[in-house]
């Protein structure tokens, strides 16, 4: 189905698979995981990096916001799952 629409923005996000994007509640971050491990976060609309979250030991598969945009859970084939604030890019808790 081609609707003729093309991107206003194209960027690299991940040097590897991208499992999943989610925009936040408050549509100023879109959230993308990865099979690199990391989830990224970047300011909309100019895409700008805000921050890295480092931390699990395999794929990315899952992410969301919290309804304030002022953390994120994400979900790991290792196994783990781990809520974020997106202030400070630290993971405030983990859970196995």
């Amino acid at each position: 189905l081609d609707m003729g629409a093309e991107p206003s923005i194209a960027f690299e996000a991940h040097k590897t698979y991208l499992l999943r994007c989610v925009v936040s509640p408050d549509s100023r971050l879109l959230a993308t995981a990865s099979a690199d491990h990391s989830i990224k976060l970047w300011s909309i609309p100019k895409m700008i990096l805000s921050h890295t979250l480092s931390g699990h030991q395999r794929w990315v598969w899952d992410l969301d916001f919290s309804s304030d945009s002022a953390s994120v859970v994400t979900g790991s084939s290792d196994n783990s799952a781990r809520y974020w604030a997106i202030s400070t890019g630290e993971a405030l808790n983990v859970f196995n």
